[in-house]
């Protein structure tokens, strides 16, 4: 299979045309797909310049590819270009049984491969960080950076044992099952799982999602990760509570986590605890900002990469 046949259409589709002005909107079809060796199809999405060094991006748990659509345009003024994909199930991607991250990045490796990205860095926010980490572990040669928005849940990384270790096996099946149902049962819309997330938010997230663009790509976003039901969330959300398969101390690739101090979805020691494992990480606290620090933030986010990895 040749690189032309792993994607399509190219990147200068109408729609991704549409994307690279300086205010995209959400679109309802992907830009793509990447076909996997095992025979299924991730949607994905390309931000920012289409020329520019690759970044693959890693969503949330309980988002999709279009949360990508947050940093385009940090992307398209530092000159990065990202290519957003859904993960199995979730958005316009194939469904199909992934147990752990590992599974996912076996079959996305020779795709990445296929496409050129002999040297790629990696963007991850959240629960897709737990992706990214595995990635890194099996490639690292070819990662140049991995940013980390946001830490990871350290329920991922701790070390179970004894009883522990018997619910870390159960917790996941539990969460899975527990999820279809109450979604079968009463399924939440798009702008209620806005409303609530405004709950628990600080005020300079709340001063964020006021603005009525960045509003509409949430909601937009919340409305495909469901697209094709709830299956894909709930195995996506589940393997946020297996524990990682690769040692921290074994990720070689240099990352940058970047965490809000204002955040009250994601704890201050879950981002020190992944810092001080990490050999080669660095962690960075923006002052009075909240989870969504990074939308006003990206051109320091980019610009520290850009210091760092290509100095000339």
């Amino acid at each position: 299979m040749t690189a032309r046949q792993l994607y399509t259409p190219d990147y200068f589709a109408p729609n991704a045309e549409r994307r690279a002005a300086l205010s995209p909107q959400p679109l309802d079809e992907p830009d793509g797909f990447l076909h996997l060796p095992n025979g299924s199809r991730l949607a994905f999405n390309n931000y920012g310049n289409p020329q520019g060094f690759p970044l693959l991006y890693f969503h949330d748990t309980g988002s999709s590819r279009l949360e990508a659509s947050l940093i385009h345009q940090g992307a398209l003024r530092c000159g990065y270009r990202l290519v957003a994909f859904d993960r199995p199930g979730v958005g316009c991607s194939d469904y199909f049984a992934c147990k752990s991250p590992r599974s996912l990045c076996e079959n996305l490796l020779p795709v990445l491969k296929a496409l050129g990205f002999d040297s790629f860095g990696i963007v991850a926010k959240g629960g897709g960080g737990i992706y990214a980490l595995h990635l890194c572990r099996m490639c690292p040669e070819r990662i140049v950076t991995l940013i980390n928005l946001a830490g990871i849940p350290v329920r991922a990384l701790a070390s179970p044992s004894g009883a522990c270790a018997v619910l870390a096996g159960v917790i996941p099946l539990a969460v899975d099952k527990l999820m279809r149902l109450k979604q079968f049962f009463s399924p939440d819309e798009p702008g209620v799982v806005l409303e609530k997330l405004r709950e628990e938010l600080s005020f300079s997230d709340k001063k964020v999602l006021s603005r009525p663009e960045i509003a509409s790509i949430l909601e937009a976003d919340q409305a495909e990760s469901v697209r094709a039901g709830y299956r894909g969330m709930a195995q996506d959300f589940a393997i946020s509570f297996r524990k990682l398969e690769v040692p921290l101390e074994e990720i070689g690739v240099p990352t940058e986590i970047w965490h809000g101090c204002a955040d009250r979805l994601t704890l201050r020691a879950d981002c020190e605890y992944l810092a001080a494992r990490l050999p080669r990480a660095r962690l960075h606290r923006v002052s009075q900002r909240g989870h969504f620090f990074f939308i006003q933030h990206m051109d320091q986010i980019f610009g520290s990469l850009h210091r760092a990895y290509h100095p000339n």
